[in-house]
């Protein structure tokens, strides 16, 4: 990992490069209103030119002098090997806080599929990201309306990562249908690994299912070795039970 971070906008600036864009004009036009990238993040040539100064005396790009066909001068700009250590780990990031769901999260998966990356593993871990944020925040008593609102985005975060993850599962699952595996469980619960931990012949194994909730499954030590669980894969949770008890809060 490097040690240096990068703000979105070097970010997508690298991740531009990347994809082929070779001078500042041609990165800036990216950020046009009119364009996919522009819809999300809209940012000025000026502030694509600082950026691009930063990210070449941080020697993530280098530039070179080139002649354009009208004899005008450019610089052409490469990632440097550093460069795109930082890009790779940009993009495989998990965004962090529930503010930056709506630009950084969309611009990373913007940047993926135009760079053929799949999103599946990616997705997952933000998932479980957003769980650990969720979490903390459902335990939170405070009904102020500040927290209330940061609740409500963060479940409708959790809805829209679950659909995501839900529709890439879906296609796979109607493509291998012949193949799949048919149980007689029905309560089967999507789940992503939040939390490991080993005994001495048990292992517990946390869970995050929909919308915040959490449930735990304790399971043997080598069964967790076998299916090589680890925080952050997306498993399915099948739940067998003689009883299931009901209960209200009084009114």
């Amino acid at each position: 990992m490097s040690e240096q971070t990068v703000s979105v906008i070097e970010g997508m600036c690298l991740s531009l490069v990347g994809n082929g864009a070779t001078h500042g004009y041609d990165i800036a036009q990216h950020f046009a209103p009119t364009t996919r990238l522009g819809q999300i993040y809209t940012v000025s040539r000026p502030v694509v030119y600082r950026a691009l100064d930063g990210l070449v005396k941080k020697k993530y790009l280098s530039s070179a002098k080139s002649t354009g066909t009208r004899g005008q001068l450019k610089w052409i700009l490469k990632l440097t090997k550093s460069g795109e250590q930082v890009r790779k780990e940009w993009l495989n990031q998990p965004v962090q806080h529930i503010r930056d769901i709506r630009t950084e999260l969309l611009v990373k998966l913007l940047l993926r599929d135009e760079s053929g990356l799949s999103s599946q593993r990616f997705l997952t871990q933000q998932r479980a990201t957003l769980q650990v944020v969720l979490s903390g925040l459902l335990r939170d008593r405070d009904d102020s309306v500040a927290a209330v609102w940061r609740r409500e985005q963060a479940r409708a975060v959790a809805r829209f990562l679950d659909e995501l993850l839900g529709q890439r599962h879906d296609v796979v699952s109607d493509a291998d249908s012949s193949d799949r595996l048919q149980l007689s469980a029905r309560n089967q619960l999507r789940a992503t690994v939040l939390q490991v931990k080993h005994g001495g012949v048990l292992s517990s194994v946390k869970l995050a299912v929909s919308l915040g909730q959490e449930m735990t499954a304790t399971i043997t030590q080598e069964a967790t070795h076998q299916l090589r669980l680890a925080p952050g894969d997306e498993v399915l949770a099948l739940c067998k039970a003689t009883d299931v008890l009901v209960a209200t809060q009084n009114q």
